[in-house]
């Protein structure tokens, strides 16, 4: 997919940023192109080349019906992630690299249960922080707002989710 400079894109790897320019470079196979990517929340650029965005997994940034569902699947009761730590960091993993921001939310919303009802491994604590940089840089550039708002939506809309999981502990999801 062709993207212009001003437009929002999400890497999967990096979460969402911004195009600022694009570059043609010399290389012994011919010139190339490449997209400069300047990201919200990490102060990286980076130079992703035209022709394999599409294989990087650069997409365009969430619709306002995305949004939506996202927000819906941060208020869903949380369920248990598995107690075996490489089962439930495979299983989180997967969900934050599939680049989705609806089940970069689920990762999201299962490890703050997690963190709620037990404790949270390393490990797990930084799959957390990552699921969220990469879903609040996404959530602001949709919304047109700050990453600390983008989060403190979150936060909510997760926090609504593990009240009636706590109001109703006889549930089994």
């Amino acid at each position: 997919m062709q993207y212009s400079v001003g437009e929002n894109v999400v890497h999967p790897a990096h979460g969402a940023g911004e195009i600022v320019r694009v570059e043609e470079q010399e290389l012994v196979s011919g010139f190339n192109r490449y997209y400069v990517i300047e990201f919200l929340a990490k102060r990286l650029t980076m130079r992703v080349p035209v022709r394999k965005t599409d294989d990087l997994g650069i997409r365009a940034v969430m619709s306002g019906a995305s949004l939506e569902q996202v927000f819906k699947t941060l208020r869903k009761l949380p369920t248990e992630l598995p107690s075996n730590f490489k089962e439930r960091r495979q299983h989180v993993e997967n969900l934050i690299r599939s680049g989705y921001p609806t089940q970069i939310a689920e990762a999201v919303r299962e490890l703050s249960w997690r963190r709620k009802e037990t404790h949270l491994t390393k490990a797990d604590a930084e799959l957390l922080s990552q699921g969220q940089e990469l879903l609040s840089t996404e959530i602001a550039l949709t919304l047109g707002c700050d990453v600390v708002e983008a989060q403190q939506r979150m936060d909510v809309a997760v926090a609504e989710a593990i009240e009636i999981r706590l109001a109703q502990p006889s549930i089994t999801v």
